[in-house]
């Protein structure tokens, strides 16, 4: 935007993510091809194209997702983030309007070799652990609703941290609303910071326990309380889809983008 253009954050920002995401290749993640040099007259990255739209997009559309598809979906960012975490990157801004949609067109869904793709973008406020990235001195980054304890009070920021946005974005997908809610980002804030929200399977009771207790892990106040990383989380959702003999992620996902309602209505049989 051209009133952003000579923003110095905005071109640190650029220039952060484009250094962290040059780091990563994996395919839950949007590639970034090129950036423009600082001293370029317009501001610009050059990304993969992602046709299918964002979480955010399909939750607008659906209101909630089953546990299951949830899981799925939980499983493939989880993957791409411990890849990130591996490499000392820290996302600091998991959330729905973040996960990209690679979904074929409606004339491919019947075929056996469709996939769709799960991919995390907007590493622009990323935090490279091995290097000083974007710093923000008394400056809370982040969404809100999906950012951990720690964040707010500009603490100690660790893969754990996005542990905690994955916890919100797979309550928010299973149950319909966030876990912490407010009448203005002030509110929403505190009541992260006070750790009370109601558990998933009390909210929606089809949600189940064993996906309450794997997005409240998610969600515990204390870091050293949650998953110690992303491997953990994607081994934990895993295990649980494994128990219910649903083995393929991506196969999964086919089938419920294929017939929404079909899929619904035949999931409490199957399972």
């Amino acid at each position: 935007h051209r009133h952003l253009r000579e923003s110095a954050e905005v071109g640190r920002r650029f220039t952060a993510e484009a250094r962290a995401v040059a780091q990563l290749r994996h395919p839950n993640i949007v590639e970034i091809y090129d950036v423009a040099d600082d001293d370029a007259p317009e501001r610009y990255l050059v990304a993969e194209l992602v046709t299918g739209g964002s979480l955010r997009k399909i939750l607008t559309k659906y209101g909630t997702l089953p546990a299951e598809i949830v899981a799925c979906i939980g499983v493939e960012i989880a993957d791409g983030l411990a890849h990130a975490h591996e490499r000392g990157v820290v996302h600091r801004d998991v959330k729905p309007e973040n996960v990209l949609f690679e979904i074929p067109a409606d004339e491919r869904l019947p075929d056996s070799d469709a996939e769709i793709r799960v991919k995390i973008t907007d590493f622009g406020i990323a935090k490279m652990l091995n290097q000083q990235g974007v710093t923000a001195t008394g400056q809370v980054l982040g969404s809100p609703a999906y950012m951990a304890p720690e964040q707010i009070e500009c603490g100690e920021i660790d893969a754990r941290s996005d542990v905690f946005g994955l916890g919100v974005l797979i309550y928010e997908s299973m149950v319909g609303h966030l876990p912490f809610e407010g009448k203005n980002p002030a509110q929403v804030l505190r009541r992260v910071l006070d750790g009370i929200y109601p558990p998933a399977d009390q909210e929606l009771p089809t949600v189940g326990n064993r996906w309450a207790t794997i997005a409240a892990t998610c969600l515990a106040m204390r870091v050293e309380d949650r998953y110690a990383g992303m491997e953990r989380v994607r081994d934990e959702l895993t295990a649980e889809l494994r128990a219910l003999a649903i083995g393929d992620t991506r196969k999964e996902l086919l089938a419920f983008f294929r017939d929404p309602e079909g899929y619904r209505s035949a999931l409490a049989t199957r399972l």
